[in-house]
């Protein structure tokens, strides 16, 4: 809903001084009502559910393949051909009556994805999973270059496993916790035509093209623990927010389901992918602060806590003369 909303907000800054734009789509009195949030994500969900991303990257829309329904365990997939037709093929060596439903798999995506885009929660996939974003550091003075040079849109997402395990994929979050003294580097670089382009060097190393690839990068890194200390404390707080947003949302929610405004079906799946995202999210909480506990008591980052813990004292005097009054 953030990302919607900025691109909401984003569609109407570029187009509301649009004489016809502002007529038929801001002004007030106009002819038409004054487009809506909420006209934005019924549009975005009706594009998103007949999409199809072909091999290129590019979004197409395929008469036909368009109605084909999904299954966890389909009988037929589609193939990109070289002319730029798009072919639905059977699964080899399976019988199919006649009348029966031809179904393809939309791929591993997350239950609200799922849900937005299509209607449903798959309760076949034995993986659940979300995608929450993740902003940069606020304090780091390169957040902004940092986001630019990775490219796409900071995120994670965290599975929740069929035996009760939870994983967590997010490139990001390795760039950001880097900084320029662990060996971190940002060049503009002139090109022959003029332009100028954003390089990432990591230990004197050009990787501009390998910014979703620092878990890997920073291996035998001589502060690689630290390097993940870091790492894991940025997602455990990300995880921490969304569970407190969560938590903070349940009386809208029961205020919802004891009015008539929502259809007990939309109730029923928005609270099926409650549930789902808060389990998966505390258990996820849980093994990270585990990681977090068991690499605390590395040396190195042992070490690191304590000096923090003393800069803290210094740099408030008062910390000291209470430890003492609660001494004596």
């Amino acid at each position: 809903m953030v990302a919607l909303s900025r691109d909401f907000e984003n569609l109407r800054e570029k187009t509301i001084q649009i004489q016809w734009c502002h007529s038929c789509w801001w002004k007030e009195d106009g002819p038409l009502q004054p487009l809506l949030l909420s006209d934005w994500i019924r549009v975005d969900a009706w594009y998103r559910s007949r999409s199809l991303e072909i091999e290129t990257g590019e979004e197409v829309m395929v008469p036909v393949l368009d109605m084909v329904n999904h299954s966890f365990t389909p009988n037929a997939h589609w193939e990109h051909t070289s002319n730029g037709n798009a072919l639905l093929v059977l699964v080899p060596d399976i019988l199919l009556d006649g009348g029966s439903e031809i179904t393809i798999s939309y791929g591993v995506k997350g239950d609200a994805e799922n849900l937005f885009n299509y209607g449903f929660i798959d309760s076949e996939v034995p993986l659940t999973s979300l995608i929450l974003e993740v902003e940069p550091i606020a304090t780091d003075p390169l957040r902004v270059t940092k986001v630019a040079a990775f490219g796409k849109r900071p995120s994670v997402r965290i599975f929740g496993h069929s035996n009760g395990e939870t994983s967590w994929d997010c490139p990001f979050v390795y760039l950001a916790c880097l900084n320029e003294e662990d060996g971190l580097e940002f060049k503009t670089v002139q090109e022959v035509d003029g332009s100028q382009s954003l390089k990432v060097f990591w230990q004197d190393v050009d990787v501009t093209e390998s910014t979703d690839q620092f878990e890997r990068l920073i291996s035998g890194h001589e502060r690689e623990d630290i390097l993940k200390f870091r790492a894991l404390n940025l997602m455990r707080d990300r995880i921490e927010l969304q569970l407190e947003r969560l938590h903070a949302s349940e009386q809208i929610v029961e205020t919802l389901l004891n009015g008539e405004m929502v259809d007990p079906n939309t109730q029923a799946n928005a609270l099926e992918l409650r549930r789902i995202e808060t389990d998966v999210l505390g258990v996820a909480y849980g093994a990270i602060n585990e990681e977090i506990s068991n690499l605390s008591k590395v040396s190195s980052i042992s070490q690191l806590l304590t000096s923090v813990q003393v800069d803290a004292k210094h740099d408030d005097p008062s910390a000291e003369s209470n430890e003492e009054d609660d001494f004596s």
